[in-house]
């Protein structure tokens, strides 16, 4: 909100803004003839919000970008990353139903850039990374987007600092109400949703006391469709495995080294069912017991609740299994077929909470008319899962054999067309028959899973500050600054006691059978005296009348080449599945056919239990203490106003990190999944990791304003990122049942130092008229201590793998603080206002680059690049005049290397790079004021129905494709 107090003739100099000019003239001469008339002018709209960002943006110190509330209660855009995507440098990430939940600022990408509120430093589920879609826009005043350091507020950025402001009561005395209630719905599920929210503030005892509050609820129900491989995996064929080969692959296979290809590792179909529901809640009290001493006291929380239905088709691929291979000019296997593979038919559920609360005290103590002091107390704590109840269940049933000797599965082949296409299976059902893919009447069981995570992310800060202003030229502030973070998380799960595999097999229909236990070696799962002396299924038979159901995939993903996919996707409950497998029994108790009695520690009893996962054990305790002095000053050069911010921060970091760590001392292949192993470990214990440090981070800014309307900055600072917390683990984490041909193990390191930059921006901005600038800014940071996720092929304790008899060999995924590299780009904006028609629009455009790209060919394990670097560019139109407005938002992003990791990711040549591909969005929001209180408004997200797809090392090894569809709202708002 913009306002402005009007004493007598005195009127405020920030509401010289754009189109209300000539109102504040008007407003000004009623004034004087008498003061007490007018007591408070309000600006809204989004042209006069526009012009308030320009103003902070002139005046900051350093480089800042800001996005202001339209009014009290009404922001811009339907949430805050939707906003922060049309600022020069920024982009966003979108979770797989395209909401958009992170930020990445100039290449730099979510865990590089630090998230405040109020100047605080916010707590988060991920403990570093902050998710936008957990913030009610409606209940931010603006977010300034901080490309350049302030000394006296934070450390932690390289990319950017992004401070989220909300509303208090002294920033509009008096009664103010504002409210709104509106309807989601998406066209690829439809179901509208309610969404309300309600904002009231109010100020008493002449301006004394103020208190605000408010509360919002929004829900929101989403389907996407999801082709995703899971990985590529770099390796070598032996040339039997060719197509054209002259002969058939015998028993040991003999790869050929100087030929590397990449095979994918799944293949998977699967249609998600979301929705989320969020509660918001702020409340905020104001006191001003003295003229010169302002209290504030708030509190803000929020729960986010989503729930998820997931229905899907997948097979899964081993390299030695390949046959018929074909390759394209990268290596990449465009088409194969692997015989007698097994189907899995999925189905699962899943839950997720996460309650925030942040509150704090901040007063302010104007001590003279030179010195004034600050002091700020917070404590913010991020709750995952409460309750503690459970997060997910998966079942995978389906057909064909886990081991040889099975029937019914299928010579599966997989085609990979490569551009634009999806790629597809050629063959695919039990026996190959793809009429029968699904409601065949042989579905057995084969795993099941279940899941219970969770976590508290805690921050405690202070911070005391002193400001000594000489004149209103030079202004002088040093302070004192304490951030204690402590982060706890764990996970339960049927994996740690490989309950997971009870009825692992496929049951009877796919003739997949434990052996008969011979005279003197009885065997638990298939006794001599069970099953009349015959062999014993693996696996259960499922009553057939729970899959009777089924999902169309036809135009299954917009805007690819649709190539014959299956035709249809199983629907099933996957509780009922649950249900019926534990109703069978205990195994323990009495021979129960399928039922795999020597798969679990403790025994599988009938009941599917979560353990704790010791490698998810993850604490932190990090407390950070620093110092931090800044000046500023205004003086001229050659009659030209000059800004000189000049500050530095002292910083020291103690960290303590724990873990549960163990080893491996034994593999053996499941009974009934010869895909799998099951791993015997040493006993658990504790495993502690210790570090500190300090830096020095100073930051110079000069703002040079070579005529009225242009302006020249140069910017000089020094900025660090810590790692993240889940690459200061202190142990090293070997699953309990990897996969056959597929060891893998990843370490975390708590030594670990964090990533420094140099920073160097030079910028250009010409404010040429009212609401209208042009401006470029081009910058450089040298950054080192980048951290490596380098991998290792080899084994650990001795283990040896049973399917070839030699020792194990895993692939070790482990962080090294490593080289330097440099980034360097170039962001151009321009906003233009057409006068007073109403008319303008918004464009910027960002290219950045680096001296150390990514090298496909590069197939060394420890091969490095810098992620996140891709050019952006946004064309923002808009009308906003005589109560109507539109606007039509477009934004580019172009192909960016995202990370190193896929989701299975066992190559020989080290973390697999994911590529998000360029992806356009068009956005479309309108509102109409049928009076000065009351409007109605439409916004709608993705108009052309664009898809997010991300890619492996090669342009044709497709990762993840992800069709979310259109989402629509429409509301009505209320101020008064």
């Amino acid at each position: 909100m913009f306002n402005s107090r009007v004493t007598g003739s005195r009127i405020k100099a920030s509401l010289l803004t754009g189109a209300c000019l000539v109102a504040m003239s008007t407003a000004s001469a009623v004034a004087q003839q008498n003061p007490n008339d007018i007591e408070t002018i309000v600006s809204t709209g989004l042209i006069s919000s526009l012009q308030r960002n320009l103003d902070i943006k002139r005046e900051a110190p350093g480089l800042v970008d800001a996005i202001s509330a339209e009014d009290m209660g009404k922001f811009p855009d339907v949430d805050i990353a939707a906003a922060l995507q049309h600022v020069p440098g920024v982009t966003v990430s979108r979770a797989s139903n395209g909401t958009q939940t992170g930020i990445t600022v100039r290449g730099f990408g979510p865990q590089f850039n630090q998230t405040l509120q109020d100047g605080r430093k916010a707590s988060s589920a991920s403990g570093r990374t902050f998710d936008f879609s957990t913030v009610g826009a409606d209940f931010v005043s603006r977010v300034d987007v901080n490309k350049t350091p302030d000394a006296s507020m934070s450390s932690g950025a390289i990319g950017a600092t992004v401070n989220i402001i909300y509303p208090k009561p002294f920033d509009h005395p008096g009664f103010r109400l504002v409210g709104s209630a509106s309807t989601t719905a998406t066209d690829n599920l439809g179901q509208p949703q309610p969404n309300a929210d309600i904002l009231i503030s109010d100020t008493f005892d002449g301006d004394r006391f103020g208190i605000l509050i408010g509360g919002a609820y929004s829900s929101v129900r989403t389907r996407d469709n999801h082709l995703n491989t899971n990985g590529w995996q770099g390796n070598y064929l032996d040339p039997c495995q060719l197509a054209g080969a002259a002969a058939a692959c015998g028993a040991t296979l003999t790869p050929d080294t100087t030929k590397p290809i990449w095979y994918m590792q799944e293949y998977q179909l699967f249609q998600d069912n979301e929705t989320e529901t969020r509660y918001d809640g702020r409340l905020a009290m104001q006191w001003r017991p003295a003229d010169s001493v302002v209290v504030t006291l708030d509190d803000n929380y929020s729960r986010h609740m989503t729930g998820t239905q997931q229905y899907g088709y997948s097979a899964w691929f081993n390299q030695g299994s390949l046959r018929n291979v074909q390759t394209s000019q990268y290596g990449t296997v465009t088409n194969f077929v692997q015989p007698g593979s097994p189907t899995d038919l999925d189905s699962s559920l899943g839950w997720g909470i996460t309650e925030s609360n942040q509150y704090g005290l901040n007063v302010a103590w104007q001590a003279s008319e030179k010195l004034g002091f600050t002091f700020d107390a917070a404590q913010g704590e991020t709750h995952t899962n409460p309750g503690n109840q459970l997060t997910s269940i998966g079942v995978d049933v389906g057909y064909g054999p886990s081991k040889p000797g099975g029937t019914n599965g299928a010579d599966i082949g997989i085609l990979v067309p490569g551009g634009h296409a999806l790629p597809y299976p050629v063959n695919f059902g039990p026996g190959n028959n793809q009429s029968q893919n699904i409601n065949n009447g042989m579905i057995g069981s084969h795993v099941l899973t279940m899941s219970q995570a969770g976590g508290l992310d805690k921050l405690q800060q202070f911070r005391a500050a002193a400001t000594w202003t000489e004149n209103d030229d030079l202004t002088f502030t040093a302070g004192y600054q304490y951030v204690g973070q402590h982060h706890n998380s764990v996970s339960y799960d049927d994996f740690a006691n490989n309950a997971w595999q009870a009825y692992s097999g496929y049951g009877a229909a796919s003739n997949n059978y434990y052996p008969v236990a011979m005279p003197g070696a009885p065997s638990p799962n298939c006794p001599a005296s069970a099953n009349g002396g015959n062999p014993c299924p693996a696996g259960a038979t499922l009553p057939q009348n729970l899959f009777t159901q089924s999902i169309s995939t036809s135009g299954f993903i917009g805007g690819w080449t649709q190539t014959p996919i299956p035709p249809a996707l199983p629907k099933y409950d996957a509780r009922s599945v649950l249900n019926y497998l534990q109703s069978l029994g205990n195994p323990q108790a009495g021979f129960i056919p399928g039922a795999n009695t020597t798969c679990c520690t403790p025994a599988y009893t009938g009941t599917y239990n979560v353990i704790k996962s010791v490698s998810s054990v993850e604490q932190v305790i990090e407390n950070t203490n620093a110092i931090f002095v800044q000046m500023a000053l205004g003086t001229k050069i050659a009659g030209m106003p000059l800004k000189i911010n000049l500050g530095v921060r002292q910083e020291f970091t103690d960290l303590t990190t724990v873990g549960i760590g163990r080893l491996p001392t034994e593999l053996k292949v499941q009974d009934a999944d010869h895909t799998a192993f099951i791993t015997t470990f040493t006993p658990t214990s504790n495993v502690e990791g210790h570090n500190n440090y300090q830096y020095l981070l100073p930051n110079l800014d000069l703002a040079l304003s070579v005529t009225d309307e242009l302006q020249i900055r140069l910017d000089a600072s020094r900025t660090l990122t810590r790692p993240s917390l889940g690459q200061i683990t202190p142990v090293l984490n070997v699953p309990v049942s990897p996969r056959v041909g597929a060891l893998t193990a990843s370490g975390g390191n708590p030594g670990l130092m964090p990533y420094l930059s140099d920073n160097l921006d030079l910028a250009a901005n010409y404010y040429y008229a009212q609401n209208s600038y042009v401006g470029i800014d081009v910058f450089s940071k040298n950054v080192s201590n980048f951290i490596v996720a380098g991998t290792t092929q080899q084994s650990i304790n001795g283990v040896i793998d049973p399917t070839t008899g030699a020792a194990a060999i895993y692939t070790i995924s482990a962080n090294v603080n490593g080289p330097s590299a440099n980034v360097y780009g170039a962001e151009v904006g321009w906003q233009h206002v057409f006068d007073d028609t109403g008319f303008g629009f918004q464009a910027n455009g960002t290219v950045v680059g680096t001296n150390k790209p990514y090298d496909p060919t590069d197939l060394s394990k420890s091969g490095f690049a810098v992620t996140g670097l891709a050019d952006s560019a946004n064309l923002v139109g808009f009308y906003d005049k005589g109560g109507f407005q539109a606007r039509v938002a477009v934004t580019w992003n172009d192909t960016v290397l995202d990370r190193f990791g896929q989701t299975q990711n066992n190559s020989k040549f080290g973390a697999e790079p994911t590529f998000v591909n360029a992806n356009t969005h068009i956005d479309f929001s309108t509102s109409y004021d049928f009076t000065p209180q009351l409007n109605v408004y439409f916004t709608a997200q993705n108009l052309t129905n664009a898809t997010m797809s991300t890619h492996g090392r090669w342009p044709d090894q497709v990762l993840d494709v992800f069709d979310y569809g259109r989402r629509f709202t429409i509301g009505l708002h209320y101020r008064y």
